[in-house]
């Protein structure tokens, strides 16, 4: 007799649940035995190659030797998913490994999409509950040596070099969507001058302006939004200074790769890569204003301060008007109101200076200031590149030098460098016939 709608509707809202409540309970007892004998390996796991092959044997002897069964799956299918969830990152593992992943944004715990170049989508895979993707987001957290949990539930953490995770739970979180999160591939940054060129980023000779700037002393401030390729030019500057210059750089995760060696391994250039680690305790907590502070003591020529959010900025705009070629990013909607964001984030710090005086500060600090923006298509380009020349009315005056014409796809030389900043170059050893280049248009 063939069933009723109503039978095979009732079949398909529960049977479901019972699978997946059978997968969860099995997940749980195979933690726990696991973890008896093995607690050490399974916390290496996901960091150490080694131990990870260790782990998966285990699970696998102990599903064959228990004859576990999830009905849909083989033996070794259930191994490699109890490994997922447990020393793993279950389902997310391949799109956190997969490079052409920018990024795995969670808006719940059964509404995940990933983003690549091309644009955004969804995935089909879900987490099994809130409190399975509560687990998983605790445990990538801790690879930064964070916590997640009632107390602090908010984190910006890291998995591992490159890969950022920030994650939310209740309260804070919506408690139906159960987590919140976002993991963000920071690809390794090393373009050359070329590739910028070929990808119509910028010009040549926008270029050689950029680097003849930061050889020789003048600061530089990168704006724009999230993945409009900042990071990508602060590395091209970087790697096209001169090989003597000390450079001292300041990240949350690692992004930058300067280091430059002969086929013997004998360093070619002078670089310092630090960053920063975020801690419960408060006096274990280093952040980039603790590494600006220390920067002073390694007498560096260059200082790259990967991306300013807040206070650090006072220190960054100290440090810039003391000698010290400062390279840094920030999120700005135009090269102009970058420098009133760099006021903002100044003020942060507590300082009792005068907005004026301030902002004066700030544009002695940057007097070149660079907009970047992606393109719906995923290109990337250099808007504007603009010199400040003062302040009028509490307005920042600035020239444009160069801008990015989207109408006609064209780029733009406007004006010359100033005489201060020409005079600024020259004294820090810049060439004469270099600055003029850059004097007229």
């Amino acid at each position: 007799m063939s069933r009723t709608f109503r039978e095979l509707t009732y079949e398909r809202q529960h049977s479901a649940p019972q699978a997946k409540d059978a997968y969860e309970t099995l997940l749980k007892q195979v933690r726990a035995e696991v973890s008896k004998d093995h607690a050490e390996t399974l916390a290496y796991s996901i960091t150490e190659k080694d131990a990870a092959e260790a782990v998966k044997r285990i699970i696998g002897e102990y599903v064959t030797a228990n004859q576990l069964h999830i009905s849909g799956l083989s033996m070794r299918q259930l191994a490699d998913r109890l490994y997922g969830d447990m020393a793993g990152f279950g389902f997310l593992d391949k799109y956190i490994t997969d490079p052409d992943i920018e990024e795995i944004n969670g808006n719940s715990w059964r509404d995940i999409e990933i983003v690549t170049k091309t644009g955004w989508s969804k995935i089909p895979e879900k987490f099994l509950s809130p409190r399975h993707a509560e687990d998983t987001l605790r445990k990538m957290v801790r690879l930064g040596g964070l916590v997640l949990d009632g107390t602090n539930p908010i984190v910006d953490s890291y998995i591992t070099e490159g890969i950022r995770v920030s994650a939310m739970i209740p309260p804070v979180a919506d408690r139906r969507s159960g987590v919140v999160f976002s993991i963000r591939r920071q690809r390794m940054a090393c373009v050359t001058k070329e590739q910028l060129v070929g990808w119509n980023t910028a010009t040549p000779e926008m270029l050689d302006f950029l680097t003849l700037c930061v050889n020789h002393g003048v600061s530089v401030g990168l704006a724009g939004k999230t993945g409009s390729g900042k990071t990508t030019d602060i590395a091209f500057l970087l790697n096209a200074v001169d090989k003597d210059k000390r450079i001292y750089t300041i990240e949350e995760t690692r992004e930058l790769d300067l280091f430059s060696e002969d086929k013997n391994g004998k360093a070619q250039n002078r670089v310092i890569h630090t960053c920063t680690r975020p801690s419960e305790m408060q006096n274990a907590n280093i952040d980039m204003n603790d590494l600006l502070r220390k920067a002073m003591r390694f007498s560096p020529d260059i200082i790259a301060v990967a991306e300013m959010r807040g206070a650090e900025a006072m220190v960054a705009q100290e440090a810039a008007r003391t000698g010290h070629a400062v390279v840094t990013s920030l999120h700005a909607n135009s090269a102009r109101k970058a420098y009133n964001r760099i006021l903002s984030m100044c003020q942060m710090s507590g300082t009792n200076i005068n907005t004026n005086i301030l902002l004066g500060f700030v544009v002695e600090a940057f007097p070149v200031m660079v907009f970047k923006r992606q393109f719906p298509d995923g290109t990337r380009r250099v808007m504007e590149i603009v010199e400040a020349t003062g302040i009028e009315n509490g307005v920042v005056q600035a020239n444009t030098l160069f801008r990015f014409e989207a109408e006609t796809g064209e780029y733009i030389r406007e004006h010359g460098v100033s005489d201060e900043l020409a005079e600024t170059l020259r004294g820090n050893g810049a060439d004469k016939a270099a600055i003029g280049r850059f004097r007229e248009v």
